[in-house]
């Protein structure tokens, strides 16, 4: 429920931001390097909390089946592996050129296909439909192979011009997951350890930001290890405390004890965040900001997503609320992500096709726009929960 909402949130906040005159408060902070936030930027931070939620239960259950450590860390890495090349063919859709072999929706498209026909769930039982979603999964690494050759960006010429300018939110998802998978795989359910480690990783980005890795330019050429290893990581690892809670072997198992406890972690959380956020006068790493990843930002959105958890358990564990239609969608979470720029593309390429705008004349004012963001939002969440009802859904 928590991460379908989450899915909901993001679509509605990054189609209203094409909107004009939509108020600030529904944009993320401007100016970018300023000493605040918006709900907006906490829809990130939700999702990376939430992931270190599933991990108690997805790495955990592994390794109480018996999987070898091995066997976990492959997993582990396949995983981030993955995160992390879906998340630079997205960022590069951002930077592609119009004088490329392929239109630049159209190439978008094509990489969308291969995404999907990689990632599709394969059948576990043995038979015509697995080996068909095999066969698919190999045409999909051939196109993504394809579009990777055929991608021409903005900038010099080469054979291979995809570029990892930035990781992308996946990409960022998979490096915070594979540090809060290593801290777990080291303490498991200890509790008392895996917070020490969550100060630690704060302790990395403030460092990182004193200068500590400036010499390490072979890693942060590549990667931001205060941000994306430490700061990030902090929050997903703080996710997984939750989850522990959660977990069936957890002393916490009453409804009241586990929103209680709920509560009171998300207090311990924003109180943190609030007394860095003092020291905003000594350093700009104690400033609350999204792009930076501060402690005080990160600290702040982690109270909030608790919070919010805690009033989705009690509104569908304890009170029995169970008809959210966001609940399928957010078990199809990634190919909901990648949904809305899919429809995206195909509105371009139709308005192109038909010489219409229709769908960007409707975000020509704040009125009109609002109502076409928010049916969009939960069109593209309806329609993520409907393929996994229907058994379609991506898994990495």
């Amino acid at each position: 429920m928590l991460r379908g909402l989450t899915i909901l949130v993001m679509i509605f906040v990054n189609d209203v931001a094409g909107v004009h005159g939509a108020p600030s408060w529904m944009r993320h902070l401007s100016p970018s390097n300023g000493d605040g936030m918006t709900f907006v930027d906490l829809v990130f931070p939700a999702f990376l909390f939430i992931v270190g939620m599933s991990i108690p239960f997805a790495i955990g259950g592994r390794l109480g089946r018996g999987e070898s450590l091995w066997s976990v860390g492959r997993h582990i890495v396949i995983r981030t592996a993955s995160l992390l090349i879906i998340g630079v063919f997205m960022v590069n859709t951002e930077s592609s050129g119009k004088d490329g072999f392929l239109a630049p929706p159209v190439w978008s498209l094509l990489m969308y296909l291969g995404v999907v026909l990689c990632w599709k769930a394969v059948p576990r039982d043995p038979g015509g439909k697995r080996t068909v979603a095999i066969w698919l999964r190999a045409a999909g690494v051939v196109v993504l192979v394809v579009m990777a050759l055929l991608f021409r960006g903005t900038g010099e010429r080469s054979l291979m011009e995809l570029r990892p300018h930035w990781w992308g939110i996946l990409g960022l998802i998979g490096w915070a997951y594979l540090v809060s998978c290593l801290a777990y795989l080291l303490l498991r359910r200890q509790m008392a350890g895996l917070m020490g480690v969550v100060a630690l990783l704060y302790c990395v980005f403030l460092a990182d930001r004193a200068g500590l890795f400036d010499g390490m330019t072979m890693i942060t050429e590549w990667i931001q290890i205060g941000s994306m290893l430490g700061s990030h990581g902090a929050i997903t690892l703080s996710g997984v405390i939750l989850g522990l809670v959660l977990h069936p072997d957890s002393p916490v198992q009453s409804h009241i004890g586990r929103i209680r406890w709920g509560l009171f972690y998300g207090l311990g959380l924003a109180v943190a965040g609030i007394l860095l956020h003092s020291l905003n006068g000594i350093h700009p790493m104690f400033i609350i900001n999204k792009i930076a990843a501060t402690p005080p930002w990160c600290l702040l959105s982690s109270a909030f997503t608790v919070w919010v958890w805690v009033a989705v358990y009690w509104l569908v564990d304890v009170r029995g609320w169970k008809g959210w239609a966001v609940a399928p969608a957010g078990s199809n979470a990634l190919f909901a992500y990648i949904l809305a720029p899919i429809i995206g593309c195909v509105i371009t390429l139709l308005s192109s096709a038909m010489g219409l705008t229709f769908y960007a004349r409707l975000g020509e004012s704040f009125d009109v726009g609002f109502w076409r963001s928010a049916v969009f939002a939960f069109a593209v969440t309806w329609l993520a929960g409907g393929l996994r009802r229907a058994g379609i859904w991506l898994k990495l």
